[in-house]
């Protein structure tokens, strides 16, 4: 169940960030035979563009590796990520021939990884619930999925939560507007999700059941929204049906009034 979700996680910021530049996943970092989650490298061209995507543009304002836990991360799982951004910039460096800007590392956890936070002192932002630094030297930023404020502006990234704060983000989703660019990018994910294998039942924890209902409730309103679509269908056809046989009736009796006149 993790390994779906976490998938799910990628692709849909993978793709949010290719919106505005360069988004690619699974990277391998050479010298550790370790691959990062997503390495993201912005658009100049693109600025104004990062900046609709609310908090998530914040984060990518600059070359930036992202880091998704589903599962809310220890200090073993941090040094993991560390330990990659040290070895991924020694690579940009071999591959410039020179100096290179330290890489921003940015750890997207769905709860809140306490002793993370603790252990490696980092700081809540001031006005950005939820967002979390460390010492200015690390450049490493942690977003508390479920400590984010129920706005638009957080949307794609809760939709990167688990339990009750998935449940919400999808359900603001699918009420956005049909042309909404998040729902474009996000329910296509979704819907792939009722394809992947389940755990089994003996392996599955309360929070396996509780995303499992959820994948549920994300096909019933697929479901509902296909009937929906028929319905209007046939609805429309009705009434051109009902449209052009007015119209014909109109007109044999226009030429039969004037046939007998």
């Amino acid at each position: 169940m993790r390994s779906r979700f976490d998938a799910f996680g990628k692709n849909v910021l993978r793709e949010t960030l290719a919106l505005t530049g360069g988004a690619d996943t699974e990277v391998e970092v050479i010298a550790t035979s370790q691959t990062m989650d997503i390495w993201y490298v912005p658009d100049p061209a693109r600025a104004a563009l990062r900046a609709e995507l609310g908090l998530l543009g914040e984060l990518a304002a600059e070359p930036c590796q992202f880091e998704l836990f589903h599962d809310t991360p220890g200090p073993a799982e941090l040094r993991g990520c560390v330990r990659k951004q040290l070895h991924w910039h020694h690579e940009l460096e071999r591959r410039a021939g020179g100096a290179v800007l330290f890489p921003r590392l940015c750890v997207l956890s769905s709860g809140r990884p306490a002793t993370v936070l603790d252990a490696f002192g980092f700081a809540p932002v001031p006005g950005r619930a939820g967002l979390y630094q460390a010492a200015p030297g690390w450049r490493i930023d942690v977003v508390v999925i479920a400590e984010l404020p129920r706005t638009r502006d957080t949307l794609l990234l809760r939709l990167l939560g688990a339990g009750a704060v998935l449940r919400d983000a999808i359900h603001e989703l699918v009420a956005l507007p049909d042309d909404a660019w998040e729902r474009g990018i996000a329910l296509p994910w979704l819907l792939r999700l009722r394809f992947e294998v389940p755990a089994e039942p003996s392996a599955r924890t309360a929070e396996d059941v509780e995303e499992e209902e959820i994948v549920t409730e994300v096909q019933q309103w697929f479901e509902q929204l296909k009937q929906s679509l028929r319905d209007e269908a046939r609805r429309e056809a009705l009434l051109e049906g009902r449209k052009e046989g007015l119209q014909e009736g109109r007109k044999e009796g226009l030429q039969e009034g004037l046939k007998e006149g």
